[in-house]
């Protein structure tokens, strides 16, 4: 799985064993059938909702299988946790400041896209007032918001710590700099200016997908504790963590990453289909993914004790009991 066209990684020089190749049959094997087990089983337990907490027992499985799983559960654990901190303060700022502005992000887009507001011309175009096969497709992937960014960030955890802290460091401060943002500027979405007749009808169009499933999704432990916040639109978090999804997978392999660079383009349209974005949110969204990446590797590169962090490290994977 190595790529030979890499540049220059966070913890590079920990990225390759002195024992062999970091990647076995076995240990694709055994990471492959781990996760597909504790997806699967996590499905048939608590349906196909896949919340943060969730999905740290369903990562849990294949590093139990590969036998990391106190690395695991010390790396991952500040993850979900920060995650988790992030949803309670986005649901504080929202009991502090539930007047959300409607009219600056939405003049923005107006002007921007001279008289035109990109959620209504979108489902002007695609929405047949019926659920089709691409509203499911896209559907899924708004769902992935949660899920595609500890994936990546457990496989490069697996290779290459130094450059999983600074993933690490990154999106738990970019969480937090939206849940400062959410209370400073409450921001409503599209479809809530709609609700007021500041725009065209809009469809929540995620919400008639998720009701047109053939299967149902439950509430996470995490979603009963903390306060909900309806609009937190400024700004798009699903921007942030795609954003930073492709930034981490060039960091990782620059020849994957560059596939990736689709993952947030497609993420950005489906927002805006679905009017729960304009693009304007999206703009700072971007921001704030590009600062939290930029504050995360100044931090690692001061002296101090998250200069621990720069590593190098043993890989995970080459700890693990299988293929050695």
């Amino acid at each position: 799985m190595a790529s030979t066209d890499s540049p220059p990684r966070v913890g590079a020089a920990a990225a390759r064993p002195p024992d062999g190749p970091l990647w076995t049959r076995e240990r694709v094997i055994v990471l492959i059938v781990g996760y597909v087990v504790g997806l699967g089983g996590m499905i048939l337990l608590r349906g196909v909702f896949l919340s943060p907490d969730r999905y740290f027992l369903i990562l849990l499985v294949p590093a139990i299988a590969l036998g990391i799983w106190k690395g695991y559960i010390r790396d991952f654990l500040p993850l979900i946790l920060g995650i988790y901190l992030y949803e309670h303060l986005r649901g504080v700022a929202h009991l502090l400041r539930p007047e959300p502005y409607f009219m600056p992000h939405l003049e923005f887009d107006r002007i921007v896209f001279f008289g035109n507001i990109p959620p209504v011309v979108v489902q002007q175009w695609l929405w047949s007032g019926t659920v089709q096969w691409y509203d499911h497709v896209l559907g899924l992937l708004n769902r992935a918001h949660f899920i595609v960014p500890p994936t990546l960030m457990f496989l490069i955890w697996l290779e290459n710590r130094a450059l999983y802290y600074r993933a690490l460091l990154t999106i738990v401060g970019c969480s937090m700099m939206g849940a400062l943002i959410f209370l400073v500027y409450p921001a409503a979405p599209p479809w809530a200016a709609a609700q007021i007749g500041l725009l065209p009808d809009l469809v929540k169009i995620g919400y008639a997908q998720a009701d047109a499933a053939p299967v149902q999704a439950g509430k996470s432990f995490i979603e009963s504790l903390v306060l909900p916040n309806p609009y937190a639109a400024v700004p798009s978090l699903h921007t942030a963590y795609s954003t930073l999804v492709a930034i981490f997978a060039l960091s990782w392999r620059r020849r994957f990453g560059y596939v990736m660079c689709i993952y947030p383009v497609a993420m950005w349209f489906t927002i805006v289909y679905f009017g729960d974005h304009y693009v304007s949110d999206i703009l700072v969204g971007i921001a704030v993914a590009l600062l939290a990446w930029w504050l995360a590797g100044r931090l690692i590169a001061r002296p101090g004790r998250l200069n621990r962090l720069a590593g190098p490290f043993v890989p995970p994977i080459n700890e693990a009991r299988f293929g050695r």
